[in-house]
């Protein structure tokens, strides 16, 4: 008998509910709800609209109800690091703030005076981005911020509308540990170095392991609805661990994975943290994966730079398709210049092309001028950071790659793919596109049991879902032009 699964799949720029079936070892997919996402501008600060998505995400499970299917579980997956915090009421304090907020811009000095950076990364294994929980957290005490003093728990943004649906008040493992909070060897809340930060240890919730059912749609809910409780499931709430639980890895070989979307991470599955002096120098991350594994890896700027390029240009007036820009990249002339797309210039929205070629008029590169020049750029730029980070791992992991699995909304642009599997040298399978959809789906199926364990959803998902193999080409001209790279960035 098939069964059915709701699916709350929230991007940067963009949310969806997606109803999952799963029947004779095989998941399909239908988008039920489409809504937008964006951060909402408040006096200079970004914030998340939690209520405005609440609504959203009651309208997707209403449609999904209209179907007329019995839904198995339903389950919320976000990017990380985000949290909203609630008082003793059980209200929500103020609005839950975006990662691209300006506040922690210049936090690093004041946080590494209470915790040195070696010791924050000895413990938790996470790399270091400013926008992660603990430098939130860190700028909340630096401002005094009243959240901290009236709040009673945190609770990360997948977990925070999943407490809107059903009252459960925890954190799911995989998103809990983008926090920079959490203790990589020991498991559990680093509650030395929150408390070394001056940040209250109490605030910090209890953690569950996905693919858990934490709870039923409230009372009031069901009657809003006119339907029967509805469970809720934890799965890897982070969309990113979502997306690497339904990476179709079923051959054997060796694999890295790049989820590609509006940030690019790329990286393996380990059964254990790595955390060394090398981890350290080369900022990789150990974030929680589905099925206790860990997700080693490099966050990279993505797609935000194809995206926020396209946004400035349609301010312009000019209304370019991605397949226009895709194309107007191909035109243009290889290896021209190159950015470093984890450079801080590109992290805030506003004219990314003009930034670009700030950069590589900074770096005495020639400047791109025209859009297909900034593309090229782009796209060149992001496959050999790429090549960087697959030879980083490698030396670091002393694993050898033989093939690159990509997946992600990324796998739409057939330029790039293309570029990637040129710049590393080895064969890129891309798909599922909808990678995080299916490793929620799959998640909650592990969770009710009717899918036994991650290497069971892999080749569900691999018979789910078509895949393309893409053959490097021209090694020469993308090995000169790596080496060009690394001397401008390594």
């Amino acid at each position: 008998m098939a069964t059915h699964y709701l699916a709350f799949d929230l991007g940067a720029s963009s949310g969806r509910a997606i109803l999952g079936t799963l029947a004779d070892g095989r998941i399909e997919l239908e988008e039920l709800h489409r809504f937008e996402n964006g951060p909402v501008d408040v006096n200079g600060g970004l914030f998340w609209n939690l209520l405005g998505l609440f609504a959203e995400l009651k309208t997707g499970l209403k449609k999904a109800l209209e179907k007329g299917v019995k839904l198995s579980g339903a389950a919320i997956d976000t990017w990380g690091v985000d949290f909203g915090v609630i008082d003793a009421n059980g209200q929500f304090v103020g609005f839950p703030r975006h990662y691209r907020d300006p506040r922690t811009a210049d936090i690093y000095p004041y946080a590494f005076a209470k915790v040195p950076r070696e010791a924050m990364y000895e413990t938790t294994g996470i790399q270091f981005m400013n926008l992660n929980t603990v430098f939130q957290l860190v700028a909340m005490e630096r401002d005094g911020d009243s959240a901290l003093a009236v709040g009673k728990r945190l609770l990360f943004m997948p977990n925070a509308l999943t407490y809107l649906f059903t009252g459960n008040a925890t954190a799911e493992y995989t998103i809990a540990t983008t926090s920079q909070l959490y203790d990589a060897k020991a498991g559990g809340w680093a509650r030395d170095m929150v408390a070394a930060l001056g940040l209250p240890a109490d605030l910090l919730p209890e953690v569950v392991p996905p693919c858990t059912v934490v709870g039923e749609l409230r009372p009031a809910i069901c009657e809003e609805m006119n339907c029967a409780p509805v469970p809720f499931i934890l799965v890897g709430s982070h969309d990113t661990a979502s997306a690497v639980a339904a990476v179709p890895a079923t051959t054997g070989k060796s694999w890295a994975y790049l989820s590609s979307g509006t940030w690019s991470l790329l990286g393996v599955e380990l059964d254990q943290p790595l955390i060394s002096p090398a981890a350290l120098a080369a900022n990789y991350t150990n974030e929680g994966g589905v099925a206790g594994k860990i997700r080693f890896l490099k966050n990279i700027m993505g797609m935000w730079l194809i995206q926020e390029s396209r946004a400035e240009w349609r301010r312009q007036g000019k209304k370019y398709t991605f397949d226009e820009m895709d194309l107007m990249a191909a035109e243009a002339e290889p290896f021209r210049s190159f950015i470093d797309p984890n450079d801080e210039s590109f992290v805030a929205p506003g004219n990314l092309p003009e930034r670009i070629a700030e950069f590589c008029r900074r770096t005495g590169q020639p400047v791109p001028e025209t859009p297909g020049q900034i593309m090229r750029c782009a796209l060149e730029s992001l496959a050999l950071r790429y090549r960087m980070a697959l030879e980083e791992i490698e030396q670091i992991t002393g694993r050898r790659i033989e093939v690159l699995h990509l997946v992600g909304g990324g796998v739409k642009n057939l330029v790039l793919n293309q570029y990637t599997a040129d710049a590393i040298g080895r064969p890129v399978i891309t798909g599922p596109i909808e990678a995080t959809a299916l490793g929620n789906i799959a998640g909650q199926a592990m969770a009710t049991g009717e899918i036994a364990d991650l290497a069971e959803a892999r080749r569900v998902i691999a018979a789910s879902t078509e895949t393309t193999t893409l053959l490097p080409a021209n090694p020469e001209a993308w090995t000169n032009a790596y080496e060009r790279f690394r001397r401008l960035f390594a």
